[in-house]
């Protein structure tokens, strides 16, 4: 579903007013489509905290077991996980306000949500590899581990290289 819909499903009386206010409207629009955004961001970054729990369940899995040998490749891909996350969840969520700054206009914040749905895409596609991870490490095809941690490790690269770029995507700005 389109979070962007459902913020607007959800305006109250107030919004709804603020809307037929002139100069207003596009301030309230901004806000709607900024709220979006962070839901689909949080949905993303929780997505990657579950993955990140299941390689630390598969990384307690493989030590009860006496597998240690993928050990030193879960270590660097769960660092990678909580880094990731921690940037998705506390990422700039492109603030409209009265009087900003640096002007975003409610179509530049839509090609932001855009983004941010592909992005979110990514992030099953990432959540599908990790998800396969436990049984993999616990069955005959143990040996396939670092081969998954390794697509596991590419993909979260994939993703955060993506999303330092989003705001080039609104903008063209680079952001170091």
């Amino acid at each position: 579903m389109d979070l962007r819909q459902r913020v607007e499903d959800d305006r109250g009386i107030l919004k709804r007013l603020q809307l037929l206010v002139p100069g207003y409207r596009g301030y309230r629009e901004g806000e709607d489509i900024r709220a979006a955004d962070s839901l689909l961001r949080l949905q993303v970054a929780d997505k990657i905290k579950n993955g990140r729990a299941t390689v630390e369940n598969t990384r307690q899995a493989l030590v009860q077991s006496n597998q240690f040998t993928a050990l030193n490749d879960l270590a660097p891909l769960i660092a990678d996980l909580w880094r990731l996350e921690g940037e998705i969840r506390f990422a700039e969520q492109g603030y409209t306000g009265i009087s900003p700054a640096v002007r975003i206009n409610p179509q530049q914040l839509d090609r932001l949500y855009e983004y941010d749905f592909g992005f979110a895409q990514a992030g099953d596609q990432l959540d599908q590899t990790i998800s396969s991870l436990p049984s993999i490490a616990s069955g005959p095809n143990a040996g396939q581990t670092g081969a998954v941690i390794a697509t596991a490790r590419g993909q979260v690269n994939q993703l955060d290289q993506a999303f330092k770029a989003r705001i080039q995507a609104i903008e063209g700005i680079r952001v170091s």
